[in-house]
């Protein structure tokens, strides 16, 4: 299988601490990784366009030729495929539990983030919007303080003691922030503590940027 990323995006993102934090608790999840370099626009052409008609990444290449383009249902596969160790619960609650927190560190926080970053200094060249930017920046702190509200106890992951897709969401929010100039408001001290926990861990190390 290759996933084709771009090492800022957001998406791919998530998907590449997915794989770096399975490897490092011991799965073997043999995936090339092939850049796909959207500020030049590599996106757009022809050849990126068969795999994924939208021109978006991430792209999970699978071997009989097909294509999964959406970075949750790539995520989804590979637990199925790799189940140990489990990042997405080991019952059904703590599944059910668990995806709660990535749905909100997605549709809260990167979302949002994202919207933010395009909408004042795209990187993929979007004129600025600043009723847009506005309006997610009044949205943005209502995921943030439900997050860190759970991480409030010293957790050192979201979910409790190991890391889980939810963690992966979130670092790929933020590090897209960071980039994008648009930082964690500071009084979201659980989640920063958090941040700087988890950007110290190799494997993180091997994938964000910033």
């Amino acid at each position: 299988m290759k996933l084709y990323y771009f090492h800022i995006a957001p998406n791919p993102t998530r998907v590449r601490l997915y794989l770096a934090e399975k490897r490092a608790a011991g799965a073997s999840i043999p995936i090339e990784e092939c850049l796909v370099n959207l500020v030049k626009g590599e996106q757009r052409a022809a050849e990126h366009l068969r795999r994924n008609p939208l021109g978006k990444l991430p792209v999970l290449e699978l071997d009989d030729g097909g294509f999964l383009t959406e970075s949750l249902a790539i995520i989804e596969l590979l637990e199925e495929l790799h189940p140990e160790p489990s990042m997405i619960g080991t019952d059904p609650v703590s599944r059910a539990q668990e995806r709660e927190l990535e749905r909100l560190a997605d549709l809260g926080v990167l979302l949002p983030m994202g919207r933010i970053v395009h909408a004042t200094r795209s990187p993929l060249g979007l004129p600025p919007n600043a009723e847009m930017a506005a309006h997610f920046r009044q949205v943005l702190p209502e995921a943030l303080g439900v997050l860190n509200a759970a991480l409030s106890d010293g957790r050192p992951f979201l979910a409790g003691r190991t890391p889980t897709v939810a963690d992966c969401t979130l670092a790929a929010a933020l590090q897209f922030g960071r980039f994008g100039g648009v930082p964690l408001p500071e009084e979201f001290e659980a989640i920063g503590r958090w941040d700087e926990e988890f950007r110290q861990r190799p494997s993180v190390k091997s994938v964000l940027m910033a």
